[in-house]
């Protein structure tokens, strides 16, 4: 009886201590722990979007500037298809191959004796137009028409040159020449 006269009371301290005690209980298994559970969780995926945020800027930083690179990418391309010599076909492009060489001949004063287009040649998978032509001249007239075909941006190259010094009544060099342009169709790769 003593102890429940005890419990009774309303100043008991083993009734407050026991409220305490049982308030206690039910704070922690009600609301800690699943408030808890819920802490760590959201801690769990705070991490990972972390994670996740930290790659996609190291992706980010790699990836950055590559618009610039395209778009630089793609006007070299148009400017450097804009050097390649115009044709439908390989024989077209070589035919207009001829008449540079040609006209850049009589700029220097040589005296075309043969000229023709050649087959086509493959490079890389690609298609080569070829022209060859033949010329009277000297050194310094030879020098200006190599000199004016260095100078041109168009794109072609010199396959091929003999020059031979023909002695007699009327020295002069006899120059041989092999010239390829590249022939792209529209839209193959490159």
């Amino acid at each position: 009886m003593a102890i429940s006269r005890q419990l009774s009371g309303k100043r008991s301290p083993l009734l407050r201590y026991g409220l305490l005690v049982i308030g206690l209980i039910l704070w922690y298994s009600l609301i800690w722990n699943p408030l808890s559970g819920k802490i760590e969780e959201s801690g769990s995926r705070l991490e990972a979007q972390e994670a996740k945020i930290g790659r996609l800027e190291r992706d980010i930083k790699r990836h950055r500037g590559i618009d610039k690179r395209v778009i630089q990418s793609e006007q070299r391309l148009a400017t450097d298809k804009k050097g390649l010599m115009p044709g439908d076909t390989p024989q077209l492009v070589a035919s207009n191959l001829q008449d540079i060489l040609l006209k850049m001949a009589s700029e220097s004063d040589l005296q075309v004796i043969t000229y023709k287009t050649g087959r086509v040649r493959k490079w890389r998978g690609y298609q080569l137009a070829v022209a060859t032509f033949s010329a009277k001249t000297d050194i310094k007239k030879l020098v200006k028409f190599l000199k004016i075909l260095d100078d041109d941006r168009r794109v072609f190259r010199i396959q091929s040159m003999s020059v031979v010094k023909v002695k007699g009544r009327n020295p002069h060099l006899r120059v041989n020449l092999e010239v390829e342009a590249l022939f792209m169709k529209a839209g193959s790769k490159g």
